[in-house]
């Protein structure tokens, strides 16, 4: 993939850099791959990269994406909202982890009256 900066403008209100750029790829670009290229092009953090557009012509392998770096991870919480996805993501892993505990206690409470009844057999 190679990278075209168009534009680089700097957002001092949301502490921010908006950064217009062209992508040359055969497949659209994932925002984990514009994330990434990110990283090994300009040395950004890819966890204060929030990708708003990633946009393609009918037919052409030039794809324009917008982005907005942060300058900090407090900023970035501060004004980006999580999307639906990411929220269901985070409730999944939550209740994944609830679930795992759940679990465990359940064979913790399980396994100790087996291991009484086994201490006074002997």
């Amino acid at each position: 993939m190679e990278i075209k900066l168009v534009e680089e403008k700097k957002n001092p209100l949301f502490s921010r850099r908006e950064i217009v750029f062209q992508v040359k790829s055969n497949v659209v670009p994932s925002h984990e791959e514009i994330k990434n290229l990110l990283k090994e092009k300009f040395s950004f953090n890819p966890h204060l990269v929030r990708t708003k557009k990633i946009e393609g012509k009918f037919g052409a392998k030039i794809f324009d994406v917008l982005v907005n770096v942060y300058d900090s991870k407090e900023e970035f919480k501060r004004i980006v909202r999580k999307t639906k996805q990411e929220l269901e993501k985070e409730k999944k892993e939550v209740d994944e982890e609830m679930n795992a505990k759940a679990e465990a206690k359940k064979a913790k409470e399980v396994g100790q009256p087996e291991e009484k009844k086994e201490e006074v057999k002997e």
